[in-house]
């Protein structure tokens, strides 16, 4: 079941259930969509309509975030209380789909990460048959013909599953648009996962995740592309405390928009 979040639409769902589901959705071919919600991600749909829309063509939306735990406790959604991270998630789908001897296409990284993720899946999930990685040029969702040629590409490789690893709004907003494009697969929004399973970037220790404090880890790791980011986010996340405690109206204006 999907809640109104803040203008998005959160499944109420284990991590559990949704591995069930993922293997129905790929024994029958089905085309789907997963996105995973941080405050980053909540702040750019909140401020962008186009955002909005783009997220909320997600099959399955999940909270990957401590903070979005809180808001959701302002909002006194009491059934939203599990946090399952892209990364996460990530290794579990890859487990899946090494039990499956499924096909994966990897898009996403910079310049030769993802051709060392394939060779860590390669070594930790024998069974995968990883039919296809990319390096999208910058700002390749601004060129329609390069659109249509990653495209065709992810297509002509007739994957099961697909980590669409650009970044937030982008990916959304690439695969909103080409939707009907693509061939039916399991598409995951899943951030920097590519860089996880590379070991180009390291993960915050998991005490640090659990209580929220990734974003500090990541900071220290990554100082200056990050700093703005988190600086806009704890801003933001403090409008939202006064927005759910004192303008309800708000509120109710962007869950409006879910059932217009």
């Amino acid at each position: 079941m999907k809640f109104p979040f803040l203008g998005i639409r959160i499944d109420d769902i284990s991590k559990e259930e949704l591995l069930k589901q993922y293997s129905l959705d790929i024994d029958q071919n089905k085309k789907t969509l997963t996105v995973t919600s941080n405050l980053d991600t909540l702040r750019l749909c909140y401020k962008d309509k186009e955002v909005r829309a783009a997220y909320n063509l997600g099959t399955y939306s999940t909270i990957d975030g401590v903070p979005l735990l809180w808001i959701a406790k302002w909002l006194k959604l009491k059934n939203l209380k599990t946090k399952i991270s892209g990364s996460d998630l990530g290794i579990d789908v890859l487990k899946l789909l090494n039990e499956k001897k499924g096909k994966l296409f990897l898009f996403g990284g910079k310049e030769g990460v993802a051709t060392k993720a394939k060779e860590k899946i390669n070594e930790q999930y024998p069974e995968i048959n990883v039919v296809g990685t990319s390096t999208p040029e910058f700002g390749y969702e601004k060129n329609e013909e390069l659109c249509k040629q990653y495209i065709e590409e992810i297509n002509a490789s007739k994957p099961d599953v697909v980590f669409l690893c650009t970044g937030c709004p982008k990916t959304e907003k690439f695969f909103a648009k080409h939707y009907d494009l693509f061939t039916n697969a399991a598409y995951f929004t899943i951030g920097a996962t590519i860089d996880f399973i590379a070991g180009s970037v390291k993960r915050a220790p998991k005490w640090m995740s659990k209580i929220g404090l990734e974003w500090l880890y990541r900071l220290t790791k990554d100082f200056r592309r990050l700093f703005k980011r988190y600086w806009l986010d704890g801003w933001f996340l403090i409008k939202i405390w006064f927005v759910t405690h004192f303008n309800k109206k708000k509120v109710n204006k962007l869950n409006d928009e879910l059932s217009s």
